[in-house]
């Protein structure tokens, strides 16, 4: 940074004793001085010591993925879009891929963070643990009828942002 600054310290005196000489300055140019060497500080810490240091930190913890916005989050979303975007979230928790995701699997994907345990239960609509492939893609057609206000075919985000909304 400081050879950049005495840089631009010579060229800022070159201009203005160019611009103070009038025309006589276009016809000798300006020598540039080479910047003087950069020294090291007394105090600047020797790179052994900078290796020790280096060892002594512990690593940060990983940090979380950044949530994604989800797919059509900004546009409208047909029934077959939340299909497939459900379809993606139930593949994911279904670790065995037996097309059943059962309790075990729904704790597996909340604790990997990928849903919350609430909403896979409540789409268990018998009750028996197991979540189907068949039980699911009822439930998200139903979400997806109830999203729907308009009754139009796709689900607007400002459908979307509504339903999030708490009922007076």
């Amino acid at each position: 940074m400081r050879p950049l600054v005495q840089i631009l310290i010579v060229v800022s005196s070159s201009t203005l004793m160019a611009c103070s000489e009038g025309d006589d300055a276009a016809a000798a140019p300006t020598a540039i001085a080479e910047p003087a060497p950069l020294l090291e500080p007394l105090d600047a810490p020797m790179p052994d010591s900078l290796q020790d240091a280096a060892e002594d930190i512990e690593p940060l913890p990983p940090r979380p993925a950044p949530r994604r916005p989800n797919a059509g989050e900004a546009g409208p979303m047909t029934a077959d879009q939340m299909q497939a975007r459900a379809l993606r979230g139930f593949q994911r928790a279904d670790a065995d891929s037996d097309d059943v995701v059962t309790t075990a699997e729904i704790e597996q994907a909340v604790a990997a963070g990928q849903t919350g345990a609430r909403a896979w239960t409540r789409a268990d609509r018998d009750g028996d643990g197991r979540l189907t492939r068949q039980e699911f893609q009822s439930v998200v057609a139903w979400r997806f009828q109830r999203l729907d206000s308009d009754g139009n075919g796709s689900v607007s985000a400002a459908e979307r942002q509504a339903a999030r909304q708490p009922a007076d």
